[in-house]
């Protein structure tokens, strides 16, 4: 019995040992890691997060997916007799709404009229017998976002000047201006003597309002110009040459008045005399740029993208309230088209894209897709026809994707205005009928 204490007290020392070696392994850092997921069917949707504008169907996918991670159609459980249902909150409803869909199909959400935040809850996969539910998915749950527009628009309308209407190649001709024959008269040794030449001058259909006089004083100094481009063209009478005058002559664009009371005959002064007339002409009917710049405002990280947005100018009547059907018979509408190129193309419809690499819009490289965040732009060329401030309706078409159901086609308006002006005024000149050699006198110009 003695013999076999020694034994035993080793063995219990040899335990001790052991344990404690395997404790120490324990607190070394393992070698590696496996991790075995065992996993079986889950009803997934997709997205997770869902935004859409009001007024369209929104929409989601549940699919039953195996342990591949790929759609499966198989018993497990089976899917075949069963279909989706879910449960709409939010609030542009009169309470919680119960939505069904086919298994395989998307789960569709209503057009939703009022913006804000709902909840799409409740998303399982029913038995069409029994309404048992025979798995609930993951998300059960989606936050649906409902917002106010996909587009955003801005239209900016501005006058073209003489170097962008020849750049944008648009068409200019007789529709465009009349031209009429100015006459001045010199009286030299009691002889009228008549210059004649031709002066450009809009049509005036009808009269507005008075100019500012910032405006007034720009549209004289670039008239000034045209009208001595055009004065360059006029040959003096051989009378008047012969004489030596330092003579200065340029067209000046009159136009009758309404009021009766202000005396506008000129009379020439019987004396030997040199009038200088400042020009003052509208350059042919003015032409505009009216500018579209159109937004992508869905939310940022929605996926959602449009595509083949195009808008379309709608301009105003006249009076008789019936819109002009060719070009060369405008009626009384106070706008339409510019003619473009050689072919002289009118284009009420234009393409809203973004630069592409290049940078500059209306090349080959313009990209027609735009994202949350993005805008585009278009440029019409409209040509005002009679005065006044003119309201003109822009409509947009577009392919928005990235809903579930697929492409939508979505619609949307924008308006801008032009101002058409022109000048209107008339001048009254008054000479002393006798002035003395070697004094200075006044002459002056109402």
């Amino acid at each position: 019995m003695r013999a076999e204490a020694p034994v035993a007290v080793l063995s219990i020392i040899g335990l001790r040992w052991l344990l404690f070696a395997g404790f120490s392994a324990t607190l070394a850092a393992p070698l590696t890691t496996l991790e075995y997921r065992i996993v079986g069917h889950q009803l997934l949707v997709s997205p997770t997060a869902l935004s859409f504008p009001k007024g369209v169907a929104g929409s989601v996918t549940v699919t039953l997916q195996g342990p591949d991670d790929a759609a499966t159609d198989i018993a497990a459980p089976d899917a075949a007799g069963s279909h989706i249902e879910a449960v709409l909150r939010g609030p542009g409803l009169s309470g919680p709404r119960r939505l069904v869909s086919a298994y395989g199909s998307p789960l569709m959400l209503p057009p939703l009229a009022l913006v804000g935040d709902y909840s799409l809850d409740a998303i399982r996969l029913v038995d069409s017998v029994t309404g048992e539910t025979r798995m609930e998915a993951t998300p059960s749950s989606v936050p649906v976002r409902v917002f106010d527009e996909v587009l955003i628009s801005k239209v900016v309308s501005r006058p073209l000047t003489s170097q962008e209407i020849q750049e944008k190649g648009i068409a200019i001709d007789e529709q465009n201006f009349r031209a009429v024959e100015f006459e001045v008269g010199f009286v030299l040794d009691g002889n009228t003597i008549p210059v004649r030449f031709p002066v450009v001058a809009p049509t005036f259909r009808s009269a507005t309002e008075t100019i500012p006089r910032a405006e007034r004083e720009e549209l004289l100094a670039e008239a000034k110009l045209i009208n001595q481009q055009i004065a360059a063209t006029a040959s003096l009478p051989s009378e008047l040459e012969a004489s030596q005058l330092n003579l200065q002559i340029t067209g000046v664009n009159f136009q009758a008045v309404e009021d009766e009371d202000i005396e506008l005959a000129l009379q020439i002064p019987p004396i030997p005399a040199l009038m200088v007339i400042p020009g003052n002409i509208g350059y042919l009917n003015q032409f505009f740029g009216v500018q579209i710049f159109t937004e992508n405002a869905a939310p940022l990280g929605s996926g959602l993208s449009v595509l083949n947005v195009q808008a379309e100018l709608i301009l105003p009547p006249g009076p008789d309230r019936l819109p002009a059907t060719d070009y060369e018979n405008p009626g009384d509408d106070p706008l339409r088209f510019a003619r473009i190129g050689p072919d002289k193309i009118v284009q009420p419809i234009q393409i809203i894209a973004r630069p592409g690499p290049d940078g500059v819009l209306g090349t080959s490289d313009d990209i027609g897709r735009l994202h949350p965040g993005e805008s585009g732009q278009a440029e019409f060329l409209i040509e005002g026809l009679q005065e006044g401030l003119h309201v003109m309706d822009l409509d947009l078409t577009a392919d928005l994707e990235g809903l579930a159901a697929g492409t939508v086609k979505i619609q949307g308006q924008a308006a801008g205005s032009v101002l058409v002006r022109n000048p209107r005024f008339s001048m009254a000149f008054t000479h002393p009928r006798t002035v003395r050699a070697g004094e200075p006198y006044e002459a002056t110009v109402t």
